[in-house]
């Protein structure tokens, strides 16, 4: 799996990768909305948990 086309194809990655002008799509900020949206359904979900969970 180490051959020559492999070791050419990572320095191609890294080569993109290390380019100060190479913005990665992955590390754009989350919109408020999608924030708060988790938020929202994280505190759902955890009360929907302890409310099942809870011993009446």
């Amino acid at each position: 799996m180490d051959g020559p086309e492999f070791r050419r194809e990572l320095e191609r990655r890294l080569a993109i990768v290390e380019n100060p002008e190479y913005e990665d799509p992955a590390a754009a900020d989350l919109p408020a909305r999608d924030l708060v949206l988790l938020l929202l359904g994280s505190a759902v979900l955890v009360i929907a948990l302890l409310a099942w969970g809870y011993p009446w």
